[in-house]
């Protein structure tokens, strides 16, 4: 068992959900974060076979092996985006919320700054 991955894993899994500012809409930052992540890692996955010869030993070589391949690769992302282990999704999701929270504290200023202030 990989210690690395399991401490990983539960570090994430205790993290406090406060470290990371609001998104309007959390569901569709995590769903962007994930597809990201299953895109990332199909593409490493791509490099990865693209030295990979073909086995004729599994009935490779033909015309349909190559978009198969990619295909294949595409649901290997997508399964290990999902299982989130490699915590690329996690960074990506609290960049987006990052972002978010410098862009609502612009335009907070931006506004404190147009409004004339109210006498107390």
């Amino acid at each position: 068992m990989d210690i690395a991955a399991a401490t990983f894993r539960a570090t994430a899994a205790t993290a406090p959900a406060a470290s990371t500012p609001a998104v309007p809409n959390p569901a569709a930052a995590e769903k962007v974060a994930k597809e990201f992540e299953a895109m990332l890692v199909s593409q490493l996955m791509e490099s990865m076979f693209a030295g990979m010869r073909e086995s004729p030993l599994f009935g490779g070589g033909g015309p349909a092996e190559k978009p198969w391949r990619s295909m294949l690769l595409q649901e290997y992302g997508k399964a290990i985006a999902e299982s989130g282990t490699l915590g690329i999704g996690k960074m990506t999701h609290d960049e987006i919320a990052r972002l978010y929270a410098a862009q609502g504290a612009a335009q907070g200023a931006a506004q404190g700054l147009t409004q004339p202030e109210q006498p107390s």
